[in-house]
């Protein structure tokens, strides 16, 4: 093993449970908690670009890196799936906010002055 590589099969392992976590949010359909896991993900990611992830590995640590990479991009594709209807829904909820506010502009009371 090289110096790095349980360092970085550790993050890789890191990552696929905290990509694990954001999908079982996503499945209960607690989008707070996926954004919290979203950002321990984006942290760990950073961290992986720091330590050099680009050092060799033996032939069973890439076999463990591939295998956590499938893992990890199975997950997060699973849950873009399952946010993509939130994502429709949040976006036409805005939308319509957004719509609204014109029509009170256009056509609202105007504020009264201070005297």
């Amino acid at each position: 093993m090289t110096s790095h590589s349980p360092q970085i099969l550790e993050l890789y392992r890191e990552i696929v449970s905290v990509t694990a976590s954001m999908l079982n949010a996503a499945r209960t359909e607690d989008w707070n908690s996926v954004l919290t896991h979203g950002q321990s993900y984006c942290e760990a990611v950073e961290r992986l670009r720091h330590i050099g992830a680009d050092e060799p590995l033996d032939n069973d640590e890439r076999r463990q890196k591939h295998d956590m990479l499938v893992q990890i991009l199975e997950n997060d594709a699973h849950t873009r799936d399952l946010a993509m209807p939130e994502l429709a829904r949040m976006s036409e909820l805005l939308g319509r906010m957004k719509r609204q506010q014109g029509a009170l502009r256009a056509y609202g009371v105007p504020r009264a002055r201070a005297v």
